[in-house]
């Protein structure tokens, strides 16, 4: 092969995953672990108000506040809404999907257990809008605090979880919902991928 066919070839090559490159969609959770509002967070403190790429208003909270530690970054968010309230979520649209594909949204909880040292917080994942993949419950690992109304430590002990849904369109919204506790359970570290759990 005389090397202006070995270009030729080459470059039709590179051409070909150029194309395939510019064509695929990049799914991703924006600000999944929430570190890009985390200059409006006081280092050991709270900040409430709107969180970038998520669909609700709610707080994130700084390591070392209560002694908590962030398991991804320097910030995570509260599930609970700062009020400790069952029913309250965090949301996000996903964009970019391919309906008819299974995707894996993996995240971090960690439980706050102020109130009630020792209790099992409990968090819905369930899908919106864009799929008819049923919802899970997960449990948050228990938080060091011992003393109701104490001084922590909270939100110190985190846990991986995933949850698969099957995409029926090009968007599809996640919630993250508080189902038990009068607590504010944490949420870090949230990323999308195509596929199942290996």
């Amino acid at each position: 092969m005389n090397m202006t066919s070995f270009s030729r070839i080459f470059g039709g090559v590179v051409a070909a995953i150029g194309l395939s490159a510019s064509g695929a969609h990049a799914v991703a959770i924006t600000n999944g672990g929430f570190e890009a509002d985390a200059a409006s967070v006081p280092s050991g403190g709270v900040y409430g108000g709107p969180i970038t790429g998520w669909n609700s208003p709610g707080y994130l909270i700084s390591s070392g506040y209560y002694s908590a530690v962030a398991p991804e970054g320097r910030v995570f968010a509260l599930i609970g809404g700062g009020g400790d309230s069952g029913g309250y979520h965090l949301s996000q649209t996903i964009t970019g999907l391919t309906s008819g594909t299974r995707y894996t949204v993996k995240f971090e909880l960690g439980g706050e257990d102020w109130r009630d040292p020792g209790f099992v917080e409990q968090v819905k994942v369930f899908m919106s809008s864009g799929s008819g993949s049923a919802f899970e419950s997960f449990s948050a690992p228990v938080s060091s605090n011992t003393t109701p109304y104490g001084s922590g430590p909270l939100w110190d002990h985190w846990g991986f979880y995933d949850y698969s849904f099957v995409a029926n369109s090009t968007s599809a919204t996640i919630d993250f919902m508080q189902t038990a506790g009068l607590s504010d359970t944490g949420l870090d570290n949230v990323s999308i991928f195509a596929g199942g759990v290996p």
